[in-house]
């Protein structure tokens, strides 16, 4: 994590990027995330980018069970064998990923320095996979911690494999609900998995595909998440 001056006694507040979900783009994914946004407030700030790929709508029923958008609905990569009526979510062969490490890796420099990263759904993905990624590739600035919200192992093998190659240490905290039917928490554990280190967690809440209101139990392991990391780092640097 890059070093940051700060004055006497302050402490500098986190800089978390965020990944919004398939359907959804910045702007609505900041108003889904309020809570949690206002649960941190003193402890970190939020960035948030748009996935370059924008979606052409067909079934309004998935919209809402995605927590999506009408209005300029994007995603982090598209299929090459999504046949009509098939929903997103069983597609195994992904294409334009290379689009979106680039503009990932432009959203890091820009608001550098990024401390963490936080996803929802394909945007949860999308972060392990910047993750997996970082650890191979010098040219991507590498996040120094991650939330993961609804994330899934991609079905794509190849996909998969840079994750389950790379086996990110990056600290974690897995977020999943265990009535979500987009994805099954089956789903979320295979990603879990994937992942190595002492410092990963997991929070499981019994909603749907959805982000927790950040109260109550979620609230308090996410700050404590949050101030663990923080801990660790001003140990580490002096």
């Amino acid at each position: 994590m890059p070093k940051r001056e700060q004055g006497q006694g302050e402490r500098q507040k986190l800089r978390i990027l965020c990944l919004h979900g398939y359907l959804q783009n910045a702007e609505t994914f900041r108003a889904k995330i309020g809570s949690v946004r206002k649960a941190l407030k003193s402890r970190a700030e939020f960035f948030f980018v748009d996935a370059p790929h924008p979606v052409q709508i067909q079934d309004e029923q998935q919209v809402q069970a995605e927590g999506g958008t009408r209005d300029s609905p994007r995603a982090w990569w598209t299929w090459k064998d999504l046949e009509p009526g098939m929903r997103p979510s069983r597609a195994a062969h992904y294409d334009g990923w290379d689009v979106s490490v680039k503009v990932l890796a432009d959203s890091l420099q820009r608001h550098a320095p990024i401390d963490g990263v936080l996803g929802f759904s394909q945007g949860a993905t999308a972060a392990a996979l910047l993750l997996a990624q970082a650890t191979s590739e010098p040219g991507i600035p590498a996040p120094s911690f991650a939330v993961l919200i609804g994330g899934f192992l991609p079905r794509d093998d190849t996909f998969a494999g840079w994750i389950t190659t790379a086996k990110p240490s990056t600290p974690v905290l897995f977020v999943f609900g265990v009535n979500d039917v987009l994805v099954p928490p089956e789903r979320s554990h295979q990603l879990i998995a994937a992942f190595a280190g002492p410092h990963i967690q997991q929070f499981e809440h019994a909603g749907a595909h959805m982000v927790p209101t950040c109260s109550g139990e979620f609230k308090q392991q996410l700050q404590q998440f949050l101030d663990d990391f923080i801990s660790r780092q001003e140990a580490a640097s002096g």
